[in-house]
């Protein structure tokens, strides 16, 4: 308990020190403007607008996942403080426009942002690395079959150093080592086939040792994630509804969509020319790309997208996923896949209803019936129209598979809202700024990490060997 009142304490302490730096940087801009006197007509209508560039500050921060203990990355933490300190200055100017009017410089805001971006960083270096002393270093046991825990062990290999450390395996039939195994364990991460017997064995051990316990979700947890509690009579129950959004919610989105699909192709309207021209000039054959995707309850519609690959690239190999060094990928293709730009004539797909501002990817039929023979859960996502930008989109790697993003797919459709598109369109950004997510798909991987997972692995099949002898 006193761990879990620090850990919420260290949450509260982050946002007061991101005040406290956005506002001294406001204040540091302020001195260097004036030259160490500030004139109070000048400092007074700030201080009048400070709560509200605190609010907005929350907010962004907030819908940026900045606030979250999370083993991030340093370098994508970063890009998240720059985009949300990016977002502070439009707001603050928009704040001071319609509350005072520009009563000082707009040279404090400019010269605020540097500053600020400076403090946030070093501050959020110092929480990063103090959140990884105090809450990282977790010596985990994993708990699921040799052949599914392959899959997704290298997950925790792939987190920075520091944070999570794999020291032993634990096959179903071996569940009674467990209570031996927890007192030298801080945390148990549970494979998603495990039965539900075997989930409850591990989940009440766990409890009752006070360890940490992460669980895969399959469909059933993703479902009763968002289940609401009735009765029957006396008798407690818990209701599941439908997975689909309702028509309040379908509304919504909707409107939302002809918003900022409107707004975006008139505000962009330039930088949709600019790529145009440069997709023409570098390279021989047509502007746009079309190709049928799935869409709504499985319809198939024509995506729009500016040509990234020369002409006729999949004439001889046929349908096969972008590679990270792909040679058919044009010079220019390269910087609007990494910018996520060759997707802007999407906006005129969701404006005709084919797509949505945020939802699952829009996937080709070809790969949808090879996914569907992996996962017959697969089709669900098809529940909601597909997205420029979604919850797998940002979460997840090109190279993540396709169980894993169907994962994020079905939590979104289950927990829909207007404030998680915002945030989801929030942390878009900064995968933009960083060009994750568009490199293609890996075709090696880390020697080092496949022999540590190789051995952990057969340690179990030694250990399953040796009982059977």
């Amino acid at each position: 308990m006193p761990f879990r009142i620090f850990k919420s304490i260290f949450i509260y302490l982050m946002a007061f020190g991101d005040l406290v730096l956005i506002i001294g940087g406001f204040f540091a801009a302020f001195k260097f403007r004036f030259s160490g006197q500030v004139p109070g007509v000048n400092w007074e209508p700030f201080i009048q607008i400070t709560p509200w560039v605190c609010l907005a500050t929350l907010i962004l921060f907030s819908g940026l996942g900045l606030y979250p203990l999370r083993q991030h990355e340093f370098t994508a933490l970063i890009r998240r403080v720059i985009t949300g300190i990016l977002a502070i200055f439009i707001s603050t100017i928009a704040i001071t426009f319609w509350v005072r009017g520009f009563a000082f410089p707009r040279s404090v805001f400019v010269l605020a942002m540097p500053i600020q971006v400076l403090l946030v960083c070093a501050w959020r270096y110092f929480c990063w690395h103090l959140q990884r002393w105090l809450y990282g270093r977790k010596k985990v046991l994993v708990v699921g079959s040799p052949a599914e825990v392959m899959k997704f062990l290298g997950k925790p290999f792939d987190l920075p150093r520091g944070w999570f450390e794999v020291r032993d395996l634990l096959a179903p039939e071996d569940l009674g080592r467990l209570p031996s195994l927890l007192p030298s364990m801080d945390a148990v991460l549970i494979a998603p086939s495990l039965s539900r017997t075997y989930k409850a064995d591990v989940l009440s051990a766990c409890l009752k040792a006070r360890r940490e316990v992460y669980l895969i979700p399959d469909l059933y947890d993703i479902m009763l994630s968002h289940g609401s509690l009735q009765q029957l009579n006396d008798l407690p129950v818990v209701e599941i509804q439908e997975l689909c959004l309702s028509w309040p919610q379908k509304i919504t989105k909707r409107t939302f969509d002809l918003a900022v699909s409107g707004a975006g192709l008139v505000l962009g309207s330039l930088l949709f020319l600019g790529c145009a021209l440069a997709v023409t000039f570098t390279s021989p054959g047509p502007v746009f790309y079309t190709q049928e995707r799935v869409g709504y309850r499985g319809r198939p519609f024509l995506l729009y997208k500016f040509r990234t690959m020369v002409r006729d690239a999949e004439k001889i190999t046929g349908p096969i996923l972008a590679k990270e060094n792909d040679p058919r990928i044009t010079p220019v293709g390269r910087i609007l896949r990494a910018s996520r730009l060759d997707e802007l004539p999407q906006l005129i797909n969701v404006l005709k209803g084919n797509m949505s501002i945020v939802g699952p990817r829009p996937e080709r039929p070809y790969f949808i019936n090879q996914f569907i023979k992996e996962t017959s859960n697969y089709h669900y996502r098809h529940l909601v129209k597909p997205g420029l930008t979604g919850l797998a989109q940002v979460y997840s790697k090109y190279s993540t598979s396709a169980v894993d993003k169907l994962r994020y797919d079905l939590y979104y459709i289950r927990n829909y809202s207007l404030w998680l598109d915002l945030k989801i369109i929030l942390q878009t950004i900064p995968l933009v700024l960083g060009g994750e997510g568009s490199q293609g798909e890996k075709e090696q991987t880390d020697p080092e990490k496949q022999e540590a997972i190789h051995t952990l692995v057969n340690s179990i099949n030694q250990t399953a060997s040796g009982k059977e002898g």
